[in-house]
């Protein structure tokens, strides 16, 4: 193609413009001949609408950084200019070819040719990273092989775009960077990246030159940015397996999430290359060279700045109508499953997550339900103040509104495929897919899990999570059992082989015998064959009667065996991370009967900040990082903050001292409970749970010594949970299992214990010691009376959850997403007038446990979740049922 006769005649005194030689995303390829040196260059044109977007005068004013730039492995930058509208730059004709052009020819390179062509850019990058310059855009496009050895094109330049165009670049639809080689803080629009992006891009281009292909592919760029921010790369040796594991551990360092798990500079990395090449067949040391998995998506992808960011990667890519996206086209590993991506219409993505009044207003996934066959998904979509149902097909991709169905959530697909069960406030409703009026299955009992057993029959759990029974669809309610007075299943499968309940609430997983109302946790079976360590996670299900599968706390999907005599579970394996879950930890995901799994990956829901609401006033943020905080209590000097958050490796206590900014990680454990600072602010007590068992301690995490330990059991229920401080050494607690309040002295050894009364949630005792407040389960009702000798109680509201005194006459509650104060007369103790909203915020995380404290300054702090996000794809694993076997099987070999 000849070059646009502008452009020539621009440049007639200086070059003569041949002929085009490629186009690529910012710029188009012309092959010219310098008319003063006698040689032929190659002249880059930026596009028009890139050019008048960016200025002609910052943009040469900033690729003249890259004129400094001098090394055997960089093409170096001859000339640059404006003309007639052009912003041009002039680099050598190399005669060889690109790492593209060699990639698409051989696929993997020899290993020695990937390690060298690797170090050499490395080298190359190290220079340029010493003056200052980040290159970000590495890719086989831009490393050209001359003589066998790496040259680095077009240094600076995406560098001098960005820093030429600032906020214009999100009117170009302008991505600076390649997906399948972006840093994920490059891929989320971070302006200030420094040299740890192009490790990870070199990474990337390394993992190809073995591989033969980048760490993450897919049809679109969306489908790409999906696996990049929340999938591990597939390990090089299970593709390739003469890749040294050294050389591996290397590589997949490179491509760490967080920029501070990857080597700090490409000299580093280099060395590391070096070192591995040499080692051969061994791997380097487990120290700075081991690799670094991603165990969530990064804190800073969730909220308005990652979303907006996220669009700045994704461009103007068009979803409504996208047809599936085809499976990967090479095998992957069995940890690795392979997977496939179906896009929701622009103008009806999917809203995962719902609250649940049944449970004080948490918000849980479940919103979209698989056909049995895998044909097709009904999911949620939320508009304004209504919701409603929609059909989506997997097989032609087609989608529409579902009549009858407006505020529905929860929708379940009938065996036959023919029906939807959903639920609308605390009723349960049933329409044909195709559309029409609902009819009314059961009214005044919000179920908090719904399944279909057969097509005649449904499983739910009512009553807030203490009974349940099954719902006919013609007649309704057919017949119900209580689970058990201190037992309470939230989200459970029925088991009918066992006649059990596998229930999923607050982190763990317990097995209900309805019969008995006995219950115990489900636990992993020890080295020797014995009952091991309580598992925490979410959404256990049971598959083909001896696999279990559930979401661990850091989102991963992870599969073990079950051995139905001793109820325990064998050695868990991940089959997939970044698994979007709810507070209470119910994930967004189904699985049909032909095997077909869907689920929502994760978009930072559990990814909050904690809060402080007054009355009147909007919530303020504490001065604390993002984390997935589960419960906390607030000093009474109001210095620092004791939260448990979810991690990987279980639960962390962490102490964050709220005016100097520092953290600290006090105490580690499978299972941290409750929290509760002592009156003077000093210590705290809390129950932590191991692979020993239960125990409460007490402490300072100012001390050098360990906590004491209050008391210790080989079963959670040997140990209490925290509810609160009643004086400086008493404090009000209850048991695991039931709904007795307790008083333990803990000045005394051993402890004091008495019983204070029984059918008693969340205690507190107002700051003078004379009320007390607590509310009922099941009812949830809210009840007060006198204090420490019980008189007659009062009940404040009938649904009311987690009491907190504001003073000694002010009673705050709550219910849903709204709080209400009580007041009480001073002198008789009796309420004086009627209770009133005190506050509300529908970004209130419910988390596990108490999920309010107070603040200590007529507030009270809470975790706030981010804005409520929307799915606008599902993924897929095709034949999982069969796949969680194979990698459960590989896994305890």
């Amino acid at each position: 193609m000849d070059a646009p006769l502008g452009l020539s005649a621009a440049l007639a005194d200086r070059y003569r413009v041949e002929r085009e030689l490629g186009a690529g995303g910012m710029a188009t390829v012309y092959l010219a001949h310098d008319l003063k040196h006698e040689r032929d260059v190659a002249i880059k044109v930026l596009h028009p609408d890139l050019a008048a977007a960016l200025g002609g005068e910052r943009f040469l004013a900033e690729i003249k950084t890259t004129a400094k730039l001098s090394h055997p492995h960089i093409l170096p930058l001859l000339d640059s200019g404006a003309a007639n509208g052009f912003l041009f730059y002039v680099m050598p004709l190399v005669t060889g070819e690109t790492l593209r052009s060699r990639l698409e020819r051989e696929r993997q390179l020899p290993i020695d040719d990937a390690l060298r062509i690797a170090r050499e850019v490395a080298d190359a990058l190290s220079a340029a990273h010493a003056l200052g310059i980040i290159h970000r855009d590495i890719k086989p496009e831009n490393i050209l092989l001359q003589g066998g050895h790496a040259l680095v094109a077009d240094f600076g330049i995406a560098l001098a775009v960005q820093s030429a165009g600032g906020a214009r670049m999100t009117q170009t639809g302008l991505s600076l960077g390649t997906p399948q080689y972006m840093s994920p803080e490059q891929a989320m629009g971070e302006r200030n990246i420094d040299a740890r992006a192009d490790v990870y891009a070199l990474g990337a281009v390394t993992y190809e030159m073995l591989a033969g292909d980048p760490p993450f592919t897919g049809s679109s760029v969306q489908a790409i940015a999906a696996r990049l921010l929340s999938e591990r790369p597939t390990p090089l040796t299970t593709l390739r397996d003469t890749v040294p594991p050294a050389v591996e551990d290397v590589v997949l360092r490179s491509l760490a999430k967080l920029p501070a798990d990857r080597y700090a500079t490409a000299q580093a990395f280099s060395d590391a290359l070096h070192a591995a090449s040499a080692a051969g067949a061994t791997r380097v040391g487990t120290g700075t060279a081991s690799v670094v998995p991603m165990s969530k998506p990064i804190g800073w992808l969730s909220g308005k700045r990652g979303r907006v960011a996220f669009a700045v990667l994704l461009g103007v890519a068009v979803l409504e109508g996208m047809a599936l996206i085809a499976a990967e086209r090479r095998a992957v590993a069995s940890r690795q499953p392979a997977m496939f991506d179906a896009a929701l219409p622009d103008s009806a993505p999917m809203s995962p997550f719902a609250r649940v009044g049944a449970i004080g207003g948490g918000t849980v996934g479940g919103n979209f339900s698989l056909a049995p066959d895998g044909s097709f998904m009904v999911y949620r979509v939320e508009r304004g103040d209504t919701a409603r149902l929609w059909y989506r097909s997997l097989v032609d991709a087609s989608a529409r509104a579902i009549a009858g169905t407006v505020g529905a959530t929860r929708p379940r697909v009938s065996p036959d495929g023919k029906q939807i069960a959903f639920i609308v406030g605390d009723r349960t409703m049933i329409v044909p897919i195709a559309g029409g009026e609902p009819r009314r299955l059961l009214d005044g009992d919000e179920p908090t899990t719904l399944q279909w057993v057969s097509n005649t029959r449904l499983f739910a759990i009512t009553g807030g999570g203490f009974k349940f029974g099954w719902i006919d669809p013609e007649v309704g309610r057919i017949e119900d059992r209580s689970i058990g007075r201190f037992t309470r299943c939230v989200f459970g499968q029925w088991l009918p082989t066992d006649e059990r309940l596998l229930c999923s609430f607050n982190e763990t997983a317990v097995l209900v015998d309805p019969k008995s109302g006995e219950s115990w946790p489900l636990r992993t079976r020890a080295a020797d064959g014995s009952s091991g360590a309580p598992v925490s996670g979410s959404s256990f299900q049971l598959v083909d009667a001896d696999h279990v599968i559930y979401v661990s706390l850091d989102g991963e999907l992870r599969a073990a065996r079950y051995d139905r005599k001793t109820q325990l579970i064998g050695r868990s394996v991940s089959l997939v991370s970044g698994i979007d879950r709810g507070a209470f930890g119910a994930a967004t995901l189904d699985l049909a009967a032909n095997g077909l799994l869907g689920f929502v990956p994760a978009a930072g829901a559990l990814d909050a900040r904690m809060v402080i609401l007054r009355e009147g006033a909007a919530p303020v943020p504490l001065p604390i990082e993002r984390a997935s905080f589960l419960r906390f209590d607030l000093s009474r000097d109001r210095r620092r903050l004791a939260a448990v958050v979810a991690t990987s490796e279980g639960n962390e206590l962490r102490v964050y001292d709220l005016r100097s900014g520092q953290r600290q990680t006090w105490l580690r454990g499978l299972n941290i409970k409750f929290p509760l600072w002592d009156p003077a602010s000093e210590r705290i007590a809390v129950r932590v749970e191991d692979s020993d068992g239960s125990a409460l301690v007490y402490g300072s995490p100012n001390a050098s010594s360990a906590p004491d330990t209050l008391m210790r059991g080989r079963n959670p229920t040997d140990a209490f949970d925290m509810l609160d401080f009643a004086d400086d050494h008493t404090v009000l607690a209850r048991d695991g299992q039931s709904s007795n309040v307790y008083r333990i002295d803990i000045a005394k050894r051993p402890v004091a214990i008495d019983t204070l009364f029984t059918d008693g949630l969340f205690a507190t005792v107002s700051p003078d010691g004379k009320r007390l407040a607590w509310h009922t389960a099941p009812a949830g009702g809210l009840f007060v009376s006198a204090y420490p000798s019980r008189g007659e109680q009062q009940q404040v509201a009938a649904i009311g959850f987690e009491p907190l005194w504001l003073s000694d006459t002010e009673l705050l509650y709550r219910s849903g997403v709204t709080w209400y104060r009580a007041r009480f007369d001073a002198r008789t103790g009796e309420m004086a007038g009627p209770t009133r909203v005190w506050g509300q915020d529908a970004r209130f995380l419910d988390t596990p446990g108490w999920s309010n404290r107070l603040s200590h300054d007529g507030g009270i702090i809470y975790a706030q979740s981010p804005a409520v996000s929307t799915a606008r794809f599902v993924r897929f694993i095709p034949d999982f049922v069969t796949r969680v076997k194979a990698a459960v099987q590989e896994a305890n070999k």
